[in-house]
């Protein structure tokens, strides 16, 4: 299997874990109350499946380093370079944040936010742009 392709399959899990992400976190936040699950547990999941999205994405980027190297021969690979990096820094942020400074939690919805714009437009520029123009 190309190592593009696998790289967009894996950041295509990587989209679909962190819709996931965005609905648990909202359903912690109040919103889609008429979704019976019981918080305790959905807190655990958010953190599991937020860990593997991360170790995922950290993955992929360094694979992206190591296999493919930082060139920016045009606005969509900048672009998506940009996102990418961004995406794995809100990431990182944001479980720091949870896990070591609790005081920084009031931001966790906004870092989560942008973590999740930054993966959404990583796959835009990634796996859908391969899936679309590559394949």
């Amino acid at each position: 299997m190309p190592l593009f392709m696998l790289k967009a399959i894996v950041t295509s899990l990587i989209m679909l874990l962190a819709i996931g992400e965005a609905f648990s976190g909202m359903r912690m936040r109040g919103y889609f109350k008429g979704v019976p699950l019981p918080l305790k547990p959905l807190r655990l999941w958010h953190r599991m499946v937020g860990d593997v999205t991360l170790a995922l994405t950290t993955v992929v980027g360094l694979v992206c380093l190591r296999d493919i190297g930082v060139h920016f021969s045009s606005l969509h690979v900048a672009g998506h370079a940009a996102f990418g990096a961004l995406a794995g820094l809100a990431m990182v942020v944001k479980v720091v944040s949870a896990r070591g400074y609790r005081r920084l939690l009031r931001h966790a919805l906004r870092i989560g936010a942008v973590a999740g714009f930054s993966v959404l437009g990583t796959f835009l520029l990634s796996s859908l742009w391969y899936f679309l123009f590559e394949l």
